[in-house]
């Protein structure tokens, strides 16, 4: 503040100014603790009708330039909300978290976290840290919320470090079934089916195979059409009994080194029709580097 005392000084700005210049900063801190404000987020997102637009990013981490490029391009298409795929941040500490909503300021549009390794790390502090920072239902970092005829489901993943949890795999299972039939889409940290060269095999959720194959059991039963994971820096897609499982990890983290394979930086684009989603993959310059529907 002294520092901005001297600005307008130097300037022979009328020194009246400075009282104003707390609203300011208030005003402009105030957009960057909006996307904190998930509880708020779920009930502007519940009168949603078809047709509407979300985007869906992971793995930002420490990548700066490219987290910022991606997120201009998807305000640039007016998105009606976002889904991060977690690790926003590179360890979990107070600054870290700062940095990550400094730089997430100009996101007005409801936002919805998923948790991430990176994210909470592997101390009491971490997971303390993490729901700090967040307006959660309920304070858990497992939620649902409903758009137009669409469920959408936010799980932990790092609960058990790969495994899902006994009280949030019950949740599920409620959740998954207490619902009018439409679209059903998942959200988490960590893949259930990883590519065969990834780099992160046995630390995704096939770290205990039966674990996860039961997890895929409910999903085909609840008749999920869509589960998407970051925490592998590519994209992959893939079909597995009829639910589409889709990797995007490419939000600023170091990538996967080939890019043939889905190492690039990118985000998924999801609209929202009556009776289908299309969705396009898109790189940091616009490109399209692929498109899926689901019916």
């Amino acid at each position: 503040m002294k520092n901005l005392r001297n600005y307008f000084k130097k300037r022979n700005i009328r020194s009246g100014l400075i009282l104003f210049l707390p609203i300011l900063l208030f005003t402009f801190n105030s957009h960057a603790e909006s996307i904190r404000e998930v509880t708020r987020h779920i009930e502007r997102v519940s009168s949603l009708s078809p047709p509407f637009q979300f985007a869906v990013i992971g793995d930002s981490r420490d990548g700066e330039k490219v987290y910022t490029r991606l997120i201009q391009s998807i305000l640039k298409r007016k998105p009606d909300f976002i889904i991060h795929l977690g690790d926003m941040v590179p360890k979990p500490d107070e600054k870290e978290w700062r940095d990550f909503f400094d730089l997430s300021r100009p996101i007005t549009v409801p936002f919805f976290p998923v948790v991430g390794n990176h994210d909470v790390g592997s101390t009491l502090r971490g997971k303390e840290i993490y729901r700090k920072q967040f307006l959660l239902p309920e304070g858990k970092t497992y939620y649902s919320f409903r758009a137009g005829r669409g469920l959408f489901v936010i799980l932990d993943s790092e609960k058990g470090k790969g495994r899902i949890s006994e009280d949030q795999f019950q949740w599920l299972k409620d959740t998954l079934g207490s619902t009018d039939p439409g679209f059903k889409w998942v959200f988490l940290h960590r893949p259930l089916f990883l590519p065969a060269d990834s780099f992160k095999r046995g630390r995704g959720m096939d770290r205990y195979p039966s674990d996860r194959d039961q997890l895929h059991r409910l999903f085909v039963k609840a008749k999920v059409d869509a589960v998407f994971a970051g925490d592998d820096h590519r994209y992959d897609r893939r079909e597995k009994d009829g639910i589409l499982y889709i990797i995007t990890g490419g939000g600023g983290a170091p990538l996967h080194p080939f890019k043939e394979w889905g190492g690039y930086f990118h985000y998924v684009w999801a609209s929202v029709q009556t009776d289908q989603i299309e969705g396009e993959v898109v790189d940091p310059e616009g490109q399209i580097r692929d498109r899926f529907i689901i019916k």
